[in-house]
């Protein structure tokens, strides 16, 4: 995965929702276009407009993931979020992990294999770290089917850090893929620190 950024610290100010990010045109554009619904949805809380300036390599690094599953023979869905954000549980929501926007037409045929024969019991996670930003490209796999649904998704190291700490103490990460209509598929993965920065990057201690 690409890593052509240097680190930096600073963290990027949490804002609200601007009146004129109308979500239904959202989802139309990101089923158009996903890259140009990603830089819309830079404007939602939860979504760091320096991760734009990798999405085109994310988004690269996830075809051609795809590109080796599909040389062993499996059958891939891409899925290309318009928007992720890093949950961390709240008195309210208890839920952690990445919350995924997807398209409706891409979220259709993953529900359609998640209600089929087909089950999601291991993963693969590529990790890179850029701009204090750690960059994914996660791999939902059946081994037996020969499946995989892949996606992109990224997060803040710093400001991810009780998200971290949620997955750390039940021992699994959470990834909440969902349309703007709130139909949700949820996958879990092992191995927490698959999905966390090295450990020298993003330590909020440091």
């Amino acid at each position: 995965m690409s890593e052509d950024a240097e680190e930096r610290d600073e963290p990027v100010a949490d804002e609200t929702t601007p009146e004129d990010v109308d979500e239904a045109e959202l989802e139309e554009l990101a089923e158009e276009d996903p890259a140009a619904a990603f830089e819309r949805a830079s404007q939602i809380p939860g979504t760091h407009l320096r991760a734009a300036e990798f999405w085109e390599d994310i988004l690269g690094d996830m075809e051609a993931t795809a590109a080796e599953y599909e040389a062993e023979g499996w059958e891939t869905l891409q899925l290309h979020p318009g928007d992720v954000t890093a949950l961390a549980p709240t008195e309210s929501d208890d839920r952690f992990g990445l919350d995924v926007l997807v398209p409706d037409d891409e979220f259709a045929e993953l529900e359609a294999l998640v209600e089929g024969e087909v089950s999601f019991d291991s993963y693969e996670a590529f990790r890179a770290t850029a701009d204090a930003l750690v960059l994914l490209v996660v791999a939902m796999e059946d081994p037996d089917a020969e499946v995989a649904v892949l996606y992109p998704a990224y997060y803040d190291a710093q400001d991810a850090q009780e998200m971290l700490q949620a997955a750390e103490r039940v021992g699994g990460m959470r990834t909440y893929v969902r349309t703007l209509s709130e139909e949700q598929v949820e996958f879990t993965h092992g191995e927490p620190a698959n999905f966390a920065p090295e450990a020298h990057e993003g330590d909020a201690d440091e």
